[in-house]
């Protein structure tokens, strides 16, 4: 004869396995949604705060020279 204590306990255990793996599956989501959204931020955010535009004079690395560091008073005003 089949035991019913056995088999109310495989199924909760079955329950609980699954219940396990989805929300370690929905907490992988989660985590690849906030690297994303903080590689998109970084992208957004990189070139406008690390991006020096003020010609620091003739230098090695300096960027005397270039055309687009030149003011235009026509449209700089």
């Amino acid at each position: 004869m089949n035991d019913p204590l056995k088999n109310m306990l495989v199924l909760q255990k079955a329950m609980l396995d699954g219940w396990m793996t989805s929300s370690n599956q929905m907490l992988q989501y989660w985590q690849h949604v906030f690297d994303l959204q903080e590689k998109l931020f970084n992208q957004a955010t990189s070139f406008a705060r690390n991006h020096v535009e003020i010609d620091d004079g003739p230098s090695f690395t300096g960027k005397y020279g270039k055309r687009r560091f030149d003011i235009d008073p026509e449209r700089d005003v």
